[in-house]
């Protein structure tokens, strides 16, 4: 019997697929630590990764391992290289979550603009003259930088394009050819800094920053900037100078460097900063089907129908 080590709390509709099958056995742990989870590994022949860290010494106490199933699509919380060293794949669960990442980019956006924070504190508080100030700015035909055109920049893009904002678009690994709606591509970020009213970041992991301290001076005065897809995208101190001098007129942010964030962050005081704990990607159907996806690809993995296309570190099958 092949035994599954599922590190993390799953959405009871994959586990109630592997539970039905009985040619598996399962060590569940729904509260994993660095700690805790390293008595099963031993024993596991196949894993599920959630936030959990895997790295080379933990996989080295694998030896019976095949394949590492991510719940999700980043896994900068894993050791790829020595996965691939060692021939198992790392598998994700593909385009699960790019729907509830760019609802909730979209509805950042619209915070931000209408200056919910503020209003919400304001009517709880009975300062019902906050609504004369005039603070809140409609989107419509306002340009929105999408820095990353992938599934999420798309369908970020058809949101904000029902709003009546203009789209633009930067990704170099992509082409410019657009069909779905009237969008403008730029090609070098400094020029499209320059006329965006709002910067939305949706691209993966990079070496280096996106927004630092050089190029933030190309920035239009008084943009908004989103981020929703990972921490290190926007250098250090480039959001809090910019709001502190007024260039910047507010920030939605989802994802950050070093989570969960320290309760004095310097952005803490500042209200025209909307923060969310890193949920974009997590909404009940996205959960739902994160779950049964995970699963599934241990299932055709020794099945020998798993989808090449979701192995994401070399591995060939």
């Amino acid at each position: 019997m092949l035994n599954i080590l599922i590190a993390g709390e799953l959405h009871p509709a994959g586990l109630k697929i592997i539970n039905q099958n009985s040619k598996y056995s399962v060590d569940y742990l729904k509260e994993v630590s660095n700690k805790n989870f390293l008595p099963y590994l031993k024993n596991a022949d196949a894993m599920i990764v959630r936030t959990q860290t895997l790295n080379k010494n933990q996989i080295e106490k694998a030896k019976k391992l095949k394949i590492v199933s991510r719940h999700g699509v980043g896994y900068d919380n894993i050791d790829h290289y020595e996965l691939k060293k060692r021939k198992i794949p790392l598998t994700i669960v593909g385009d699960v979550n790019s729907t509830s990442v760019s609802e909730h980019t979209m509805m950042l956006i619209v915070s931000v603009f209408k200056k919910i924070i503020l209003a919400d504190f304001s009517t709880r508080n009975s300062f019902w003259d906050y609504r004369n100030n005039y603070e809140p700015r409609e989107l419509y035909s306002k340009n929105l930088l999408i820095v990353g055109f992938g599934r999420i920049g798309k369908k970020l893009g058809r949101l904000a394009n029902a709003f009546g904002m203009n789209i633009f678009v930067y990704d170099p690994y992509i082409n410019n050819n657009f069909e779905e709606y009237e969008i403008q591509y730029f090609q070098d970020l400094k020029t499209a800094f320059q006329s965006a009213d709002c910067i939305s970041l949706n691209l993966p992991k990079v070496e280096k920053p996106i927004i630092t301290r050089e190029n933030s001076k190309y920035l239009k005065h008084g943009v908004i900037i989103v981020n929703t897809a990972r921490g290190g995208l926007i250098e250090d101190n480039v959001l809090l100078d910019g709001i502190q001098k007024g260039t910047i007129a507010g920030v939605g942010l989802d994802v950050f460097d070093n989570e969960p964030l320290e309760k004095n962050h310097s952005l803490f005081k500042y209200k025209q900063v909307v923060f969310t704990p890193h949920q974009a990607g997590l909404s009940q159907e996205s959960a739902e089907r994160m779950s049964i996806k995970s699963i599934q690809n241990i299932l055709d993995y020794f099945d020998g129908t798993l989808d090449e296309s979701l192995v994401v570190n070399g591995v060939h099958l």
